[in-house]
């Protein structure tokens, strides 16, 4: 057959072929020089606004946890049984949840040093009870506030990591704020001891947060379940387990399986995603909304040394996240 003058040779046609592709690499990347990339398809959430929801949605569904409290008129050890008791079952619940093949394995890791972090968030929850029960919501729930600045002196100790001079005058006006609460319950004779006990619960939970970054091998999810077992059995001689009204079992009921471990689940999620420092500015909302669910219903009115010693802890951790936030250190909160 005699080939015609519009036919090519097979090299021909592959290196014409490559030379076109050439060509339209070329101006592609001319174009995205001069325009930027091509837009993607744009995703329902981001990453960061997804953890900006769902740390956000764990503060709002924590921040009653307080109003509960004091709607349960059950004595504190008592009330203390059934929330650790339920917040361990709630908890075991949330494993199986997000882990539904591997729970055990979560378990198994609350050995050794994990056995601290047990510890730790039993002797935090047995603090925060009795100082929300001792002293008024707004109280507790300002000086629990301090706990990042807690989990900075710790983690010096624990992973020798350098405090920042920011951190450190932070830390000394969040003293003096707390000592102002502190100086009103002293003078009205009444909470004193509630304030003290709300300084423990934030040294204990700062504890437990340090531990998790210590330890990240072990669940953060199934050491709080162990501690809320071991809890109860602690304070089973004290309490009245049998003793507890049906109003009060549908508010530990509520607590125990709703509030507290889908909020603390959802506040242990939502950081993976945004930074620490955001993370730190959406948790001091409960601080605020606490005292304010429990006004609503009780009409409690924090008093002048409350209202001063909170705007001087607030306004500090807040200056001092603000200021994380536009000089960061590290680029993420990613947590176990």
């Amino acid at each position: 057959m005699v080939k015609g003058r519009g036919q090519f040779k097979s090299w021909q046609i592959n290196s014409y072929l490559k030379q076109v592709m050439a060509q339209s690499h070329h101006l592609l990347k001319n174009r995205e020089h001069r325009f930027g990339k091509r837009p993607r398809i744009p995703r329902m959430l981001s990453p960061h606004l997804k953890g900006l929801l769902i740390t956000a949605s764990g503060v709002l569904i924590i921040s009653p946890d307080g109003l509960l409290t004091r709607l349960i008129l059950t004595d504190h050890w008592t009330m203390i049984f059934w929330r650790a008791l339920l917040v361990s079952f709630g908890m075991w619940l949330m494993i199986n949840l997000l882990y539904p093949n591997r729970a055990w394995q979560q378990y198994r890791t609350v050995r050794g040093p994990g056995l601290l972090m047990v510890g730790a968030y039993s002797l935090g929850t047995i603090s925060f009870v009795f100082a929300i029960t001792h002293t008024s919501v707004a109280n507790t729930l300002i000086i629990l506030s301090s706990t990042p600045l807690f989990a900075a002196l710790i983690s010096r100790v624990l992973l020798h990591e350098r405090i920042q001079p920011r951190t450190l005058i932070a830390i000394l006006l969040v003293a003096v704020g707390i000592g102002v609460i502190a100086a009103g319950s002293a003078v009205g004779s009444s909470g004193l001891m509630g304030d003290l006990a709300a300084i423990l619960g934030s040294f204990f939970l700062a504890c437990g947060f340090s531990f998790v970054r210590r330890f990240p091998n072990t669940s953060a999810f199934a050491a709080i379940s162990c501690s809320g077992l071991i809890t109860a059995l602690l304070v089973l001689p004290l309490a009245a387990p049998l003793a507890v009204s049906a109003s009060d079992f549908g508010y530990l009921l509520l607590m125990g399986l709703y509030v507290v471990p889908i909020g603390t689940a959802l506040m242990f999620v939502g950081p993976r995603y945004i930074p620490a420092a955001e993370v730190g500015l959406l948790m001091l909302l409960e601080s605020i909304l606490g005292p304010v669910w429990v006004w609503m219903v009780f009409a409690e009115q924090p008093g002048i040394n409350t209202l001063v010693g909170g705007a001087i802890v607030l306004s500090t951790l807040a200056l001092n996240t603000v200021w994380a936030l536009k000089y960061p250190n590290y680029k993420s909160a990613l947590q176990p």
